[in-house]
């Protein structure tokens, strides 16, 4: 009965484990200090799920951590596509390997980026709608106090 429990609990933890490390690590040049005159910032990807790809659009902060964003911009230069499965990359998906660039706006509908929080939301593809193990907001800003 020990070596049963014992076993049971490692393949537990190897499974909590690899779970944890599924989810895509997303880097985001410049975070902070995005220019309002040139609003592009270069994302890097690691992880990405093997399965699916990812979505990441710029929205507006969710209202507390868990939630999803109730207004993102419709803008299709401030969207990504991101998956290292062949089919979606013939589909349009960006490789996670290639240079990725978004083209932010500082307001968009029902979105102001200047005033408020704005961040880029990754979630999972449409391979993987329900899975939210990919959901993350990365809060951004952009550079400078005055609003243009």
């Amino acid at each position: 009965m020990k070596k049963f429990l014992s076993v049971l609990i490692l393949g537990l933890l190897v499974v909590s484990s690899s779970s944890a490390s599924a989810l895509t690590q997303v880097k985001v040049t410049p975070q902070f200090k995005i220019n309002k005159k040139n609003p592009i910032v270069t994302i890097k990807v690691a992880g990405l799920p093997l399965d699916h790809g990812i979505y990441i659009s710029q929205c507006m902060a969710p209202k507390k951590a868990g939630d999803l964003p109730t207004a993102c911009n419709p803008s299709t230069a401030s969207k990504l596509w991101i998956s290292s499965v062949a089919a979606d990359q013939k589909m349009g998906a960006k490789s996670g390997t290639s240079k990725l660039t978004m083209k932010l706006d500082k307001y968009f509908d029902k979105g102001d980026c200047i005033h408020t929080t704005c961040v880029l939301f990754v979630t999972s593809d449409h391979n993987a709608s329900d899975d939210r193990s990919e959901d993350q907001a990365l809060k951004i800003k952009f550079d400078g106090l005055l609003p243009f």
